[in-house]
Order: structure tokens, then sequence, then C-alpha cells
């Protein structure tokens, strides 16, 4: 399995690297190439768009901030979302206002040569906002890293005695599989794993670490055709999700499925990727999915012709 952030991250630091490698007449094209290519990952543009919205800036105050020295020891911001949000924003009205990508011609940045210029323009707009996409991109890969290893910790070794407490169960059934896998983020790290906090769109299944800036929002929902738990299920859960990130003004969130039919889930995806886990783009934000198959206990002998249930994309999004 490859995880999509790495690539990410590679490619951010190859970006990067093309900056500072650039000429003097290839500088302008090397940052239209960088932000054209932020702008086009839907996962970056959705940690941007984020931060725009918990710091917009207006065009007076860009403005104003254009027309003074940048690098000015008077500019602070309050944490790096802050910084990050300005940095995209500067770049965005210095571009559309000079209809140039050349930064390095303007006094804004000026050093005593071209190479003290380029790197006045890398460091205090380019590094600052790479910082904010490392950091999210990091935090996210280690919430998939968790699920991931949950997945196999479940499929592998804890199945049986979990599918058994669920099926002698006489209600709350996904509550089984939501105290599960909060005692393993809990015994992972993740220090505030508990679940319903209210919201305006009811209560999700696990909010962790909602005493912080950034909680980590997961929806679980159980595939199961003897309790006629179907697709419309996790369809269901899909729009859960939505509503708790948009509640809680985040960009990620997490839809965990317990599939405990002899079945095989299969995402039909706008985005073809061969990467773990499936993950969605709307409405600048991004939707990871992940299945835990309780059925592989099932040897291959007794199997028979597997089934499988196609969701798509557009199905989720409707």
């Amino acid at each position: 399995m490859m995880y999509y952030n790495h690539n990410i991250r590679t490619s951010l630091q190859e970006w990067k690297g093309r900056l500072y490698k650039a000429t003097n007449e290839q500088f302008g094209h090397q940052l239209k190439y960088c932000i054209n290519n932020i702008e086009k990952n839907k996962l970056l543009f959705s940690l941007i768009s984020d931060s725009i919205i918990q710091y917009p800036f207006s065009q007076e105050q860009l403005k104003e901030m254009g027309d003074n020295d940048y690098g000015a020891p008077d500019l602070s911001f309050e944490d790096e979302v802050q910084h990050a949000s300005y940095c995209y924003q500067f770049l965005k009205y210095f571009i559309q206002e000079y209809k140039d990508y050349n930064l390095h011609h303007y006094t804004n940045f000026h050093g005593g040569n071209f190479e003290e210029t380029k790197k006045n323009v890398i460091e205090e707009l380019i590094t600052p906002l790479f910082y904010y996409l490392h950091d999210k991109l990091d935090k996210s890969n280690s919430i998939v890293y968790l699920l991931e290893k949950y997945k196999r910790r479940t499929e592998w070794f804890t199945y049986k005695d979990l599918l058994k407490e669920y099926q002698n169960a006489t209600k709350s059934y996904e509550q089984i599989f939501e105290d599960d896998l909060r005692l393993f983020l809990f015994d992972q790290g993740i220090d505030y794993p508990f679940s319903t906090p209210k919201s305006t769109s009811g209560r999700g299944d696990i909010i962790g670490a909602i005493e912080t800036d950034d909680p980590l929002i997961i929806e679980i929902k159980v595939l199961d055709k003897d309790k006629s738990y179907g697709k419309q299920r996790v369809i269901d859960g899909f729009s859960q999700i939505i509503k708790y990130t948009n509640d809680y003004s985040k960009d990620l969130g997490y839809l965990v499925i317990f599939n405990t039919d002899n079945i095989e889930i299969e995402f039909v995806l706008n985005e073809k990727n061969n990467l773990f886990p499936p993950m969605i783009s709307f409405n600048n934000k991004t939707y990871f999915i992940v299945v835990i198959n309780l059925h592989t206990g099932i040897s291959a002998s007794k199997i028979g012709t597997t089934e499988v249930l196609t969701i798509n994309e557009t199905e989720l999004t409707k």
C-alpha cells in the first residue's frame, strides 16, 4: 500500500527545490508552476482553503502589506495557520495586482542580488506555507497510519472476539466497534478519543482531542445484511461525516466501515489510484474511508463466489 500523503510531501519538496535552483529568467515560471500544482491538488487546496476560512484577509489589508516592506519586523501572526493563510493570499493578491509571477523584480523582497532576493521570496512566502502543509499532512498521515494499524490488528488478531461480542449484542451494535477503536486510539496516543459531543448536525461517533484546536472526526458504520445495514448506511455515514467536518470547521474526516458480511466493498472514485485508504475530495475538504473486514477467518474453500458491493463517489456526494 502507498500513502497518498507521502507522494504529496515528495512533490512539495521537489517544487520548493525547483524554486531554489531557478535562474533569474526561470524564477517566475517556477513560482507559477508551484502555485498551480498546489491548487490542482485537492488535498493541498482543501488545507489552504481551511486556513483562509479561519483567517481571511481583505484586499485592503493585503494592499497595505504590499505597499509596505513585507519583511518588516512588526509583521506577526497568531499561529502557523494564520501565517500560511496570509502567505497564500498575499501571493495571489500580488500576482493578480501586478499580473506577474516575477516577484523578484519588485522592491518588496529585494536583496543585494538575485540570489538574496530569491531567498527572501521563498523564505518569507513559500516556506511558511509549506511548513503548514507538511504539518497538516503529518497529522492526517498519522491518523491514516493508526487506522491502517487498527485494521490489520482487527483483521489478523481480534476479529473473532469482536464479531462474537457484536453478534451477542441486543442493542447499540455500532457502540461495540466504537469502543474498541476508541480504546485503540487512546493506547496509541490520541489523548481524548471520546464520543458523542453535540454539534448542530447531531453526535459524531468519535471526535478525538475536542479540547484542542484540531479535533479528530471519525464516523463509524456497520455493514450487516442481517440487520439491513447495507449501502445506504455507508452513504448516510459519509453524509454525516461531511456535516461534522462543516460543524467543526475541519478539512479532514474519516469514515470507518466494519464489514460483517462475506462481501468485498469496491469504491469507484472519480480519481483512480491504488493508494490506501480511498480518498474523496469534496467541497474543499478531504475524506478517507477505511474498511475493516470481519469475515477474514473464513477459509478459501468455504467462501464460494465473492460478492462485490460497488459504491460510486457520486452516490456518496449527491
